[in-house]
C-alpha cells in the first residue's frame, strides 16, 4: 500500500499527465483557457509536452516511494507564485500547485519524515 505522500504525489502526476494531454489534444481550448493568442500555441505546446514528462516522473517517483523526491516536490511555491503572476487564466494552476504542496507537506509531517 502507497504512503499518504504517495498517493499525494501520484495525485499530482496524473493531474500533471492529464493537463499535459489536455494541452495537446485540444491545443485551441487550452489558448482560450489560458487566454493567449494564437501565436502562442508553439509555446504552450511545448508546456504541455513538458508537464506529461513531469507527471511521468511525479507518478513514477511515487511509485519507488521516492522521500527526497516527495521533499524536493515542496519547492513548488515558486512556480505557483509565477503561474498566478501570469494572470487570471494561470490562476488555477497556482491554486492547484499550492494545494499540492501543502497536501505533500502535511503527508511527510503525518508520516514523521519532515
Amino acid at each position: 500500500m502507497p504512503s499518504t505522500a504517495a498517493i499525494t504525489i501520484y495525485i499530482f502526476g496524473a493531474t500533471a499527465i492529464y493537463q499535459g494531454a489536455s494541452i495537446l489534444l485540444a491545443p485551441r481550448h487550452a489558448l482560450a483557457a489560458k487566454q493567449l493568442p494564437e501565436s502562442a500555441r508553439p509555446a504552450l505546446t511545448s508546456f504541455g509536452v513538458t508537464i506529461s514528462g513531469l507527471g511521468i516522473f511525479y507518478t513514477l517517483a511515487a511509485y519507488q516511494e521516492n522521500r527526497t523526491f516527495f521533499a524536493l516536490t515542496l519547492f513548488r511555491i515558486p512556480a505557483a507564485i509565477i503561474f498566478g503572476a501570469q494572470g487570471p487564466g494561470w490562476r488555477p494552476m497556482a491554486v492547484w500547485e499550492v494545494f499540492a504542496t501543502l497536501a505533500t507537506a502535511a503527508s511527510l509531517a503525518w508520516e514523521g519524515w519532515v
